[in-house]
């Protein structure tokens, strides 16, 4: 009996050793990617200072998997410490590259993408690309706008009908219905619902609409803008 309990007490002291040996969850360390908040040019051409914010309990950031594809840069920037962190601080790394960055884009943690601008670097935009067109009416900030007015992706170009456009103002015909009822053989297979309106923008970096309308011409434009060109819509039958 006696060897009984001290073998079970050997046993119970090296299960707690082993216990006391394994980190809790709240003490490991783990690996996050961090949020990139700003992108400026580094000490040479050939890198750039990448401003994150990571949690509190981190170490110092570091930039892995440095790849070079099809005139983009790519890489992620990470960060480690403990799993416990209750708030976040700033911290900066340097990425560098072989050669020059020139014009090139970094593309951050799979997701975010970067851009030479005006002498620093801005986010890029996801229907703008990393250089807008300087012409406001070209299609890009018309897909832009659009995309914001909640139309899927693939009906940008169909739902859409540009009437007017100076590069200050802007009339589009939108029809939320296009595409509900495609072609098909013999009989179409459902009704489409008419939902037809016209909504008048104006420039604000950016296309802002102020007024919609389901008449002709520029009256609703008018009373909510009376410097609205009447050019671009008083000839307009309604949508």
């Amino acid at each position: 009996m006696v060897l009984v309990v001290v073998a079970l007490g050997a046993l119970l002291a090296m299960v707690n050793r082993d216990d006391d040996a394994q980190p809790s969850a709240a003490s490991a360390e783990v690996t996050w990617a961090a949020e990139v908040t700003g992108v400026r040019p580094g000490a040479d051409a050939a890198s750039v200072v990448i401003g994150v914010s990571v949690p509190d309990c981190a170490g110092e950031p570091r930039v892995e998997m440095l790849t070079e594809e099809n005139d983009t840069v790519y890489a992620n920037v990470v960060v480690s410490g403990r799993g416990d962190c209750a708030g976040r601080k700033a911290a900066e790394v340097v990425l560098r590259t072989p050669g020059p960055l020139g014009a090139r884009p970094l593309m951050l943690n799979s997701m975010d993408v970067w851009g030479p601008s005006g002498g620093g670097y801005a986010r890029c935009d996801e229907q703008l690309g990393c250089l807008p067109p300087e012409d406001h009416c070209a299609e890009a900030w018309i897909d832009k706008t659009v995309y914001g007015m909640d139309v899927p992706v693939k009906r940008l170009h169909g739902v859409r009908d540009v009437r007017g456009c100076d590069g200050d103002w802007l009339v589009l015909d939108i029809d939320r219905s296009a595409g509900d009822c495609p072609p098909a053989e013999g009989a179409s297979p459902c009704t489409a619902g008419g939902q037809a309106s016209r909504v008048f923008f104006e420039w604000r970096d950016g296309w802002s609409s102020f007024a919609g309308s389901r008449q002709a011409g520029c009256a609703d434009a008018h009373a909510v803008r009376p410097e609205f060109p009447a050019a671009l819509c008083a000839s307009l039958g309604a949508p």
